[in-house]
C-alpha cells in the first residue's frame, strides 16, 4: 500500500472488502474508522459500547503523515478512485496491539506509523449489493430463524452436506459465509463457490441458501475467530451461529459438566444463540453418517472426515470414495486441477463405457463421474 498525492490513498482488494464490510455496519455498530480513545476503550476492555470487538477498527496506510484534518481522501484500488475517507483524526500506531486490518499478522512492519479516523464511503460496494440481494431474500421468505455458517469448503465434502441438512430443517433460511483457503494448497474461491452452487441447486432447497462470498477478504480465512465470524452472521441479522466442535480458535472447555466456548459472552452480547455441532463421521455398523455424540460404536469403525486428507487425494489426481465426497464434486475438482489430462480421453471413454451410439464429445468432469459410477458397481457372476 502506498501514498499518491497528498490526498489519495492506494488500497488492496483485502482492505477495500473491510472498509466495505465497516461501512455496511456488518463488523458491529461502528461504522467508521475508529479515533485514539475508542481504539484504546477496546485494547482496555474488549467492548465497545457494550458489544464485544475482538479488534479495534483502526487503519494505518503508509505516508499519512501527509495527510490534514479535513482532507477528504481518495482510495484507489486497480488504478481506480472507488471510494473516501472524511479525515477526522490521526494518531500515533500501536504496534503492539493488532488492528481489524493486520489481526493475522506476525510483523507490523509494513504497516504505517499513523493511524486515521473518519467516515468510509465505498463507491459500488459488492458488499452492499450482496447485503441488499440478502435483504430481498430475506422479506420474500418472511424468514424468521436464520442459520449462519462460515466455511472454506475445501473440498466441499458429505459431512458438510449433512450439516446444511441439519441447519435447514431448522431454518427459515440458511446464510453460509463462504471464505478464502488458508492453506497455499487450498482450491481457488471462484471453484469453490461453482461446487457450492451446484449442491444447492441440485440436492438442497436453492430458494432457503444464501451464499455470501468473502472473498479475498484475510481476517476470516484463518478461521482463527470464531466471534468475528458470529460478530457478521449477527450484524447481517442472523439469529442462529453453527459452528462444528473442530473449529481452530473454538477453545472449548468444561465447567461444573457443561461445555463451554469463548463464544458465551459474545452469544449474550449479541444476543444470537450459538450452536457447537459434533463432529461428523461415517460408522460403518450403522452406514451412515453420523455424529461422534449420538454412534455407540467405538472410533476404530468411524471413517472420518479430513477436509486436508481429501485435499491432498484430490491434488494427487486421486478420486475419493463417494462415501466421503459426491461424484459431482471430485469431478468438478479434478478437471479443474488437471485440464487436458488425458490426450485420448474421447476413446478412453468409447472404450470402456456404453454410448448411445452417437459420437458425442466428453468432457473431464463426465469421463471422472462414470469412472466413479463404476467404482461403485460389484461384479457378480
Amino acid at each position: 500500500m502506498t501514498s499518491r498525492k497528498n490526498k489519495n490513498i492506494v488500497i488492496d482488494e483485502n482492505e477495500l472488502g473491510i472498509l466495505s464490510l465497516i461501512q455496511e455496519g456488518l463488523l458491529g455498530t461502528c461504522t467508521h474508522l475508529m479515533d485514539e480513545n475508542e481504539s484504546k476503550e477496546i485494547l482496555k476492555t474488549g467492548k465497545f459500547k457494550g458489544e464485544s470487538f475482538p479488534y479495534p477498527l483502526t487503519f494505518a496506510p503508509k505516508n499519512a503523515k501527509n495527510l490534514k484534518i479535513g482532507d477528504k481522501i481518495e482510495l484507489i484500488f486497480n488504478e481506480k478512485i472507488v471510494g473516501h475517507i472524511d479525515l477526522k483524526s490521526k494518531f500515533k500506531s500501536d504496534k503492539n496491539f493488532s488492528s481489524i486490518f493486520n489481526s493475522h499478522t506476525c510483523s507490523l512492519e509494513n504497516h504505517g506509523e499513523i493511524c486515521i479516523s473518519g467516515e468510509i464511503e465505498i463507491y459500488n460496494s459488492s458488499i452492499k449489493m450482496i447485503k441488499e440481494n440478502f435483504k430481498l431474500t430475506k422479506e420474500n421468505l418472511n424468514a424468521q430463524k436464520i442459520t449462519a455458517l462460515v466455511t472454506s469448503l475445501d473440498p466441499l465434502h458429505r459431512a458438510h452436506e449433512r450439516m446444511f441438512r441439519w441447519a435447514i430443517d431448522k431454518a427459515d433460511l440458511v446464510v453460509v459465509f463462504l471464505v478464502e483457503s488458508f492453506e497455499p494448497d487450498g482450491f481457488d474461491f471462484d471453484l469453490k463457490q461453482k461446487y457450492l452452487k451446484k449442491i444447492i441447486q441440485t440436492y438442497l432447497p436453492p430458494d432457503r441458501i444464501f451464499i455470501f462470498p468473502l472473498k479475498n477478504i484475510n481476517i476470516f480465512h484463518s478461521h482463527l475467530n470464531p466471534g468475528l465470524e458470529s460478530i457478521i452472521a449477527k450484524n447481517l441479522g442472523c439469529t442462529k451461529f453453527v459452528v462444528g466442535q473442530n473449529h481452530t480458535g473454538l477453545g472449548m472447555f468444561y465447567d461444573e459438566n457443561q461445555p463451554k466456548t469463548i463464544l458465551d459472552e459474545f452469544s449474550k452480547d449479541y444476543d444470537i444463540e450459538v450452536i457447537v455441532l459434533p463432529e461428523f463421521v461415517f460408522c460403518d455398523i450403522c452406514h451412515m453418517i453420523v455424529s461422534t455424540r449420538s454412534c455407540p460404536h467405538g472410533c476404530h469403525h468411524h471413517l472420518h472426515y479430513n477436509s486436508q486428507s481429501l485435499k491432498n487425494l484430490l491434488r494427487s489426481g486421486i478420486i475419493p470414495p463417494s462415501i466421503f465426497m459426491r461424484k459431482e464434486i471430485s469431478s468438478m475438482i479434478l478437471s479443474s486441477i488437471f485440464p487436458n489430462r488425458f490426450k485420448n480421453l474421447q476413446k478412453i471413454y468409447n472404450d470402456l463405457f456404453a454410448t448411445d451410439g452417437i459420437l458425442e464429445y466428453k468432457k473431464d468432469e463426465e469421463f471422472y463421474q462414470k469412472l466413479l459410477e463404476t467404482h461403485q458397481m460389484s461384479y457378480m457372476i
